[in-house]
């Protein structure tokens, strides 16, 4: 079996959640046969700080380094003075074996917490792979990229295929597209929208439904059309807030398919579009929270800072007493378009939630 190495874990002291959180990662590697070397681990090195590091740093085979906007600064030489010392010892020492190695970064590893955090990432290093090990994927990326095995096994190489003829349309077509299979949404009952919030890091905009199973299938499906960042943005969210005719005040949630993004994605796999038509199934719930209720409200105002947010499923209990998130399924997405009953048109794609609500334009 090759050898793995040290691993060598860089990072600044910003707070002491930010120094549990490296020490819980550092632990996690080394309960997965990563020979991690933090500081944490360490009383006083007989050497001294300095020297400890700079042969760490000098015998590892990686080094993590843990970006965030503190460490940043003290990387750059950008943080005030007196501050950081050990961290600008360390950002010169990367520097100079960075420029020994003429620019070939085989042994530096951006790693972050929180996807916002990437800007945080030195400018020597913006330019290689970097991994956010806030999910499970996250980490698993890094974990195998320490192993230097691919975590995809690539097949072997098969036969070209002939060249298709082009195909001659005599008639207009009709496309059938969309993130919503009938069935299966009917089988998992969606029954509410729920928000979670957290400072720092992109919220979480969650579809409750009582069929757990169905719920995990929707979301297993979306993963493998949409990937787990929704390149296209195909995936249209919309929030239309306003009040409706014989509804309790409250907001509607509209789940579709983006019809610009979709054509888009069909035309990069070699469909051309004339005259053709595109329908697509959707599916909305109304919500009514209580008054006073600030969910809505904090979900947008973290999305305005951070301008992402993860799309997740979750399971409601029939008397929607009990909540369970599912997080580990959640796709992380750019766009969501928060509308006003006043703001749409008769030929909107969400005056279908005006027409279903009897809404008179």
């Amino acid at each position: 079996m090759e050898e793995i190495g040290e691993v060598f874990i860089s990072y600044s002291h910003d707070s002491v959640e930010h120094v549990r959180r490296v020490l819980e990662l550092s632990d996690k590697l080394r309960s997965e046969g990563i020979d991690c070397i933090l500081d944490q681990y360490e009383a006083s090195p007989p050497e001294g700080w300095p020297r400890w590091m700079d042969k760490k740093i000098r015998d590892a085979k990686f080094v993590l380094m843990i970006c965030t906007e503190i460490y940043y600064k003290r990387v750059m030489g950008d943080e005030e003075a007196g501050k950081g010392h050990g961290v600008r010892w360390e950002g010169n020492l990367i520097y100079q074996h960075i420029y020994n190695s003429g620019t070939q970064n085989n042994k530096f590893i951006p790693v972050i917490f929180n996807p916002s955090h990437r800007s945080y990432i030195p400018t020597p290093l913006q330019g290689v792979t970097s991994y956010c090990v806030d999910t499970q994927n996250g980490y698993d990326d890094l974990y195998f990229r320490l192993l230097n095995k691919p975590k995809v096994k690539k097949p072997e190489l098969g036969k070209l295929r002939p060249l298709p003829e082009k195909l001659v349309k005599t008639n207009p077509a009709v496309y059938l597209t969309g993130p919503i299979d009938v069935d299966l949404w009917n089988k998992a009952k969606w029954q509410a929208t729920f928000f979670m919030c957290h400072p720092n890091r992109p919220p979480v905009l969650g579809l409750a439904f009582e069929n757990e199973a169905a719920a995990r299938k929707i979301f297993e499906v979306w993963h493998e059309r949409y990937s787990e960042n929704d390149e296209y943005e195909e995936l249209r969210i919309s929030i239309i807030e306003g009040e409706m005719p014989g509804e309790e005040s409250g907001y509607s949630v509209h789940v579709g398919s983006d019809p610009d993004s979709a054509i888009q994605r069909l035309k990069d796999v070699g469909y051309e579009f004339d005259d053709d038509l595109l329908m697509m199934v959707s599916r909305i719930n109304r919500m009514t929270p209580p008054v006073g209720s600030k969910n809505l409200e904090m979900f947008k105002q973290n999305y305005r800072v951070l301008k992402t947010y993860f799309l997740a499923p979750g399971v409601i209990s029939k008397d929607k007493s009990q909540l369970k998130p599912i997080i580990d399924l959640g796709i992380y997405k750019g766009k969501i378009h928060f509308r006003n009953v006043m703001d749409i048109g008769d030929n909107d794609i969400d005056s279908v939630v005006l027409n279903k609500r009897g809404v008179k334009r």
